[in-house]
């Protein structure tokens, strides 16, 4: 027998964690048909997943990616399982959007995939987001960029760090993208926001990238663009904007704006 407890449930999006009730012996079934896209993080314990011929060892260093439609099979050594897992559930309109809208399909040929430190830290933010009362529209963002992160190229080749690493560079990282966000027309060095969160400036942006999935800097940049798109839609003026944003140089600014908006901030908003 399978236990659900639903952590949260949204229109898009659903958050749950799965474990065995301790006083009801499991049977495995021969074979399952997911109803939907969900990727599962393993919390605890272990099982085998069985698919076209194929087995891997499911444990706290892989992931369970599931579509509409997949046939599988898990088999388990005892008769009362111990295996706990977090569950990311998608509706399929959520998955299309994405789909469009980047140009990548999740109906993966395999369903167990390597856990990174991204994807570790986005399970951590979304647990933490689930605990909150108001967690719909961070929860649907999170899992967004879950399924974004999913298949990136060598993502996998830095060392997972611990569940306690996690939560205390999670921590520091977090400090930073807050004092980027709320200072960004302000200059700010590799070394100085390092320094400002406890960490030396190598290790911090290695850190960093790993979390969030870009460099401290193209973060700054990221955010600045939001923040003169903000401004140009409020009509202030173009030059204005550039360096209230925190852009020092005017023809940098229409190049890295026209990049990330599809056209000249001159042209935003009309």
């Amino acid at each position: 027998m399978i236990r659900e407890s639903l952590v949260h449930r949204g229109p898009l999006v659903s958050l749950a964690r799965y474990d065995h009730p301790p006083d009801r012996p499991h049977r495995d079934p021969a074979e399952e048909v997911s109803a939907h896209h969900a990727v599962s993080f393993i919390e605890r314990g272990r099982f085998d997943l069985h698919h076209r011929g194929r087995r891997w060892r499911m444990d706290a260093a892989t992931l369970f990616v599931t579509h509409s439609g997949l046939r599988y099979r898990c088999t388990h050594a005892g008769p009362i399982p111990d295996d706990v897992t977090f569950s990311v559930h998608y509706s399929p309109e959520f998955v299309e959007d994405l789909k469009s809208t980047i140009g990548r399909r999740w109906t993966r040929r395999v369903p167990a995939a390597a856990l990174t430190n991204r994807l570790a830290y986005l399970r951590h933010r979304l647990v933490a987001t689930a605990a909150c009362a108001e967690a719909g529209m961070a929860a649907t963002t999170l899992a967004g960029e879950l399924l974004a992160a999913l298949d990136d190229a060598g993502a996998g080749a830095s060392r997972l760090f611990s569940a306690g690493q996690i939560v205390r560079h999670a921590r520091r990282v977090e400090a930073a993208c807050a004092m980027l966000t709320e200072r960004c027309a302000e200059p700010h060095t590799l070394e100085g926001t390092a320094r400002a969160v406890g960490m030396s400036p190598f290790h911090f942006s290695r850190v960093f990238r790993q979390l969030v999935g870009v460099p401290p800097h193209r973060y700054l940049v990221q955010v600045r663009l939001k923040a003169a798109a903000r401004r140009l839609a409020e009509g202030a003026g173009v030059t204005e904007t550039c360096y209230a944003a925190g852009f020092g140089n005017l023809s940098h600014f229409i190049r890295s704006f026209h990049r990330a908006y599809g056209v000249r901030p001159s042209r935003y908003g009309h």
